[in-house]
């Protein structure tokens, strides 16, 4: 409905309401409020096209790295925070459905299993702080760099004996891609623009290479792409016959997707189990589903999970201003702890990896929902094995590999080091 349509349709009930003057007040209040609202959110859409000045799609192959960064930078922070943080984290458990990328995860059981949290959520929480450092630090910085330093040599253990393939590789880039716009127009109170998407692009177009993903499965990997929706275009198109071909049930889906269940349920109320992994099943679809052994939602749930996306679509859009900047979501330090040089966790599932034993993190919402669960706070925040002081990037994985892989880690470096972060990516 539009404001003019909203404001009329609300002038027109206050004459079935009688002339009580305060009724008339109270009505021009809330149009008024909507107004605001609505305006603020489009005005600093607005606001950030014109900073950019990308008017159409042919200007859009000038879009530079630090340019799209900046732009995606915003959409994570500011305009849609929760959704992008979700479509994330749901990208890499759809991950789970492809049988060759689970296998290696039981297989290696660096994942941990059903019933080893600890394990589960140490993994969870690596792979957070490289992606969130690799994605939300600026272009070229050193937390940045070493992010994806340290996760090539983390998958080159891997690659080099064939059991991480190009097109896992590529197929897990995808979903991170592509998930977050999916999420935004279905979930969020608008979807992304032409703009907006080729930013997106764009950023994960350079990390791929950066990550030594070859797009050679791609129709023009060999002319090159006109800008970033033509990218995004051809691998949208590969990402799902992928899934379609590659998707399928498997006993290494089920252990390593019910580990990632009992993760992502243990800080929640146990009578909310059912319809919160009802939630998640909805959320992933018929054919992710079915390759995880997932029962299929019951009717109700999915109608009552669609009537709350819309009631919160609608409020986002004509009662919710936007989020300012002083209240955007931080996903890493700025800086390093001063006593210990190292970088600690903001949020934390599970198990309090890399987390401040602060009076908040200690007695916040997190901790009571693991002492409601039978885990004593005390008991999570007194283990030294969780890290406490902070996480350096170079030492993130596994225990076995802390310490190890610094001069594969100063090659990749030292090629990074050597690109431009003002480089357009697609202009030919």
């Amino acid at each position: 409905m539009s404001i003019m349509g909203l404001t009329h349709h609300l002038w027109g009930m206050s004459i079935f309401l009688g002339n009580q003057e305060w009724r008339v007040w109270a009505l021009t209040a809330v149009v008024g409020y909507v107004v605001i609202c609505t305006t603020l959110r489009h005005s600093q859409k607005r606001t950030m096209e014109e900073k950019f000045k990308f008017k159409d799609r042919s200007s859009l192959v000038n879009m530079t790295l630090e340019d799209a960064h900046a732009i995606q930078t915003w959409l994570a922070e500011q305009q849609f925070p929760s959704v992008f943080s979700a479509a994330i984290f749901f990208a890499l458990f759809k991950t789970y459905s492809i049988p060759s990328i689970s296998t290696l995860l039981a297989a290696t059981r660096q994942f941990g299993k059903p019933g080893d949290i600890q394990a589960t959520s140490r993994r969870a929480a690596d792979t957070s702080v490289l992606l969130t450092n690799m994605i939300m630090r600026p272009p070229g910085s050193p937390q940045a760099k070493l992010a994806v330093a340290r996760t090539n040599y983390l998958h080159n253990i891997y690659r080099r004996t064939g059991r991480i393939s190009n097109d896992d590789m590529l197929f897990t880039l995808s979903l991170f891609t592509l998930q977050p716009m999916r999420w935004t127009a279905m979930y969020d109170w608008r979807p992304l623009s032409e703009m907006e998407r080729c930013a997106l692009a764009t950023c994960f177009k350079v990390w791929g290479e950066d990550l030594e993903i070859s797009y050679e499965a791609l129709p023009s990997y060999s002319k090159g792409w006109t800008d970033g929706l033509h990218w995004l275009e051809e691998l949208d198109t590969w990402s799902r016959q992928y899934e379609k071909r590659h998707a399928e049930a498997s006993d290494s889906n089920v252990e390593v997707v019910n580990a990632t269940r009992e993760l992502m349920l243990c800080q929640l109320p146990r009578s909310l189990h059912s319809v919160v992994w009802g939630i998640v099943a909805i959320l992933l679809g018929p054919q992710i589903r079915k390759a995880m052994r997932i029962p299929e939602p019951s009717y109700r749930l999915g109608l009552a999970f669609r009537s709350l996306i819309t009631l919160r679509k609608f409020i986002l859009r004509y009662a919710c201003p936007p989020r300012p900047y002083f209240l955007r979501r931080v996903y890493n330090c700025e800086r390093p702890d001063p006593s210990t040089g190292r970088y600690q966790s903001q949020r934390w599932l599970g198990r309090p990896w890399y987390v401040k034993t602060s009076l908040m993190n200690r007695w916040g919402l997190p901790a009571w929902m693991l002492w409601m669960n039978g885990v004593a706070s005390n008991t999570v925040f007194n283990n030294e094995n969780f890290i406490p002081e902070g996480y350096l990037i170079e030492d993130v994985g596994p225990t076995s590999h802390i310490g190890r892989g610094r001069e594969e880690m100063r090659t990749t470096l030292s090629i990074l080091s050597s690109k431009s972060t003002t480089r357009c990516p697609f202009m030919h």
